[in-house]
């Protein structure tokens, strides 16, 4: 039914009146929120497949359907879903959310202030006012199963796929050489030395996912542009000084960052932190004349075999948890401080731009 895609897509679905909204195997009855969000955010009125559903048109919208369904933003819904989580380990748990039931957060609330959200069985920690988040907390003190194949804690993996790759208690592995470092090694010489580190791509460090370091108030918490960690004795080797523009590149991509040389980063690993992205200074890289990339400039995606296992407990596919991720951060790259900086400012460069992608 592809013509009806989009009127899908704004509107919200009949699903959720039938079977109930849930997550990590917990589901609960949502047919007061979906009337609820017919009445906020109002109904669509024309023929066609959404007719009579509730909007989902605007920004607000969304927010709006998330806040009214989500357990930690609703109060009844929390309480519901501890109810439902009762059924399943046959102790009383909706006590961690009664006291909050008639807290219902809005868009306009938060766009007034933040607001405390509401504990919620999804997490095994508890937002509470007497103790600070802490992961396992609910298994511990609630008696919660974790979410294993025994219900309980597990460094041990019997699948037999962990068994066959050596992989059924906690493995070291070293990092795998891909191939992406020798055929440029030298090829492209600046003059400066090039090192060959291991390319690491955590979490960033003053915010997560959707919270981009490209903005007037995060940029302010750093160098105001992109920047790649070395460790102390990789930059005396390299030649490099803290704040210096260095290139991170293999036969994948490049990148161009000022260096934060650091004594907390080990000899011969370099790292970027994630959500850096090409916007605000950004200069050419000197290997590919084009502008610099960011963290996943220099990696590919690398399936895990192991990531394929399904319907096995913990180890079954949960979209953003478990499943075929891609392993992009085991990779090596050469790193050099830049001899010249480009801006790409002149007209050539789009010319130059332009030969490079043909």
């Amino acid at each position: 039914d592809y013509p009806n895609t989009y009127a899908r897509f704004i509107s919200l679905g009949p699903m959720l009146e039938k079977h109930g909204n849930g997550g990590k195997g917990v589901n609960w009855n949502t047919e007061t929120e979906v009337k609820f969000l017919g009445e906020l955010n109002r109904k669509h009125t024309k023929e066609g497949v959404n007719k009579g559903r509730p909007r989902i048109e605007s920004a607000i919208d969304a927010c709006e359907v998330i806040l009214s369904l989500a357990p930690e933003t609703n109060g009844e819904v929390a309480v519901k879903a501890w109810e439902a989580l009762s059924v399943i380990t046959g102790k009383e748990h909706a006590h961690l959310a009664k006291p909050k039931e008639d807290e219902k957060i809005r868009f306009r609330d938060l766009q007034a202030q933040p607001r405390k959200i509401i504990s919620s069985p999804t997490w095994s920690g508890l937002e509470d006012e007497h103790v600070s988040y802490n992961a396992g907390y609910t298994n511990v003190h609630e008696l919660i199963p974790w979410r294993t194949v025994t219900g309980r804690q597990q460094f041990y993996q019997d699948h037999e796929w962990m068994r066959d790759f050596g992989e059924e208690q906690c493995v070291y592995k070293p990092p795998v050489n891909l191939k992406t470092v020798k055929p440029l090694l030298g090829k492209k010489s600046n003059g400066n030395k090039e090192l060959v580190l291991n390319w690491i791509t955590p979490h960033q460090k003053w915010g997560i996912h959707s919270t981009y370091s490209d903005n007037l108030l995060m940029l302010t918490l750093s160098r105001g542009g992109p920047i790649v960690w070395i460790g102390e004795i990789d930059a005396k080797k390299g030649g490099i000084v803290d704040n210096d523009w260095i290139e991170v590149f293999n036969v994948n991509g490049a990148i161009a960052a000022r260096a934060v040389v650091s004594q907390r980063v080990p000899e011969g690993m370099s790292m970027m932190y994630h959500a850096q992205e090409r916007i605000i200074n950004m200069p050419g890289a000197e290997t590919t004349k084009t502008r610099g990339g960011m963290h996943n400039s220099v990696t590919r995606t690398v399936m895990k075999p192991t990531h394929m296992i399904g319907g096995y407990a913990q180890q079954a596919y949960g979209f953003n948890y478990y499943g075929t991720v891609g392993c992009n951060r085991d990779e090596f790259v050469i790193v050099r401080k830049m001899d010249k900086i480009d801006w790409l400012e002149e007209e050539t460069n789009q010319a130059v731009h332009e030969e490079m992608i043909k």
